[in-house]
């Protein structure tokens, strides 16, 4: 009967991951993910994410990514540089709020030919329309923060990597920018 009771409960489990999986926007909503950010947190595991899970037909604009870097960040409150870590500006140019915002990012090394993904659900992002909203990907938990896999290639590869970036909030086409990080944390500018 234990062995019974395990069984069960692991596909019960399975059966939640599996329908956990969604997106932003269109028909599936970003509030449903494979990887809970408030899970994520409290445990401090981020785990990659086997496919893009962001499933959004919007053609609408309404959300883009201004801007994107991966090294050479510098605090906005003391204009002193921070740890390298992947910074995204998001840009509501809709006339309604943006929530339920999903962030896909695939970290890939071209040399090596291999790459992980990763989604995070920005659960306390509502960028107004018009304004815009800065999140970070790090392991310092503040707020607009979120947090990372320190085992990823963004930290333990030595080569140049390639950072694909998607946003996704519904009703608007989702938002993509690429930026690169040079080979072995040399610092390269702004992207």
């Amino acid at each position: 009967m234990t062995r019974a009771l395990a069984l069960g409960a692991l596909a019960l489990t399975l059966a939640s991951l599996v329908s956990g999986c969604g997106g932003g926007g269109g028909a599936s909503s970003a509030s449903s993910a494979p990887t809970s950010t408030a899970a994520a947190a409290a445990t401090g595991r981020v785990l990659p994410v086997p496919k893009n899970p962001i499933s959004n037909a919007s053609t609408a604009p309404g959300l883009t990514i201004t801007k994107a870097l991966v090294e050479n960040n510098v605090s906005p409150d003391t204009g002193k540089a921070v740890d390298d870590h992947l910074e995204i500006a998001l840009r509501n140019t809709s006339s309604k709020p943006l929530d339920r915002i999903g962030v896909y990012y695939r970290i890939t090394d071209p040399a090596r030919g291999v790459s992980e993904g990763y989604y995070t659900k920005l659960d306390r992002v509502t960028i107004d329309p018009g304004a815009s909203r800065v999140v970070h990907f790090d392991p310092t938990g503040a707020a607009d923060h979120y947090p990372v896999n320190k085992y990823s290639l963004y930290y333990t590869d030595k080569n140049a990597l390639v950072v694909d970036v998607i946003a996704s909030a519904r009703n608007v086409k989702p938002a993509t920018f690429t930026v690169k990080k040079d080979a072995g944390g040399a610092e390269a500018g702004v992207e």
